[in-house]
């Protein structure tokens, strides 16, 4: 594993997942956050991206990027590991925000075209939605993302802009 750091010693490999937060004398910019893989675990992953980085003084734009990459990233894990642990962990860098989420499960993600077909008949409001949208989603708010295996699972990574209030 090829790992960098920057100037304040936060090291990326290169894949862009946070494998290591050294403390420097400033707080360090790192967050880590166990959920079960439960539907309540998307809304509870999006308020917590949304505090660490207002806290960290991310614009709005960034925060508001960041938490539907997180809300992606989340349901595709409780999708993959229903009732399983996940893990939420972000990162913030010189070259942006990492926003990362692990499950146990092997099998990567892969991205799947819409359904844009208008149905012939009408669709109750609380009808499964058809998906494919989310990795779509993440690569449009996203500089770049990515998936690696890690811990008899996987990490799957998505690094934005950073821009600060």
């Amino acid at each position: 594993m090829i790992v960098w750091r920057n100037e304040v010693g936060r090291g990326f490999d290169i894949t862009g997942c946070l494998v290591r937060v050294e403390r420097t004398v400033a707080a360090p910019r790192a967050f880590r956050r166990g959920l079960q893989a439960v539907p309540e675990a998307v809304r509870e992953g999006r308020l917590i991206v949304e505090a660490q980085a207002l806290q960290w003084g991310l614009a709005r734009e960034t925060v508001s990027a960041a938490v539907q990459v997180a809300s992606e990233l989340l349901t595709n894990a409780v999708h993959a590991t229903p009732y399983r642990g996940i893990t939420l962990r972000m990162g913030l860098a010189d070259d942006g925000l990492c926003v990362e989420v692990w499950d146990s499960s092997p099998v990567w993600p892969r991205p799947s075209t819409p359904d844009m077909s208008v149905p012939r008949v009408p669709v109750a409001d609380d009808a499964p939605d058809p998906g494919g949208w989310g990795l779509g989603i993440v690569d449009s708010l996203s500089e770049k993302r990515g998936v690696r295996d890690e811990f008899e699972g996987k990490c799957v990574w998505a690094v934005l802009k950073a821009k600060f209030r």
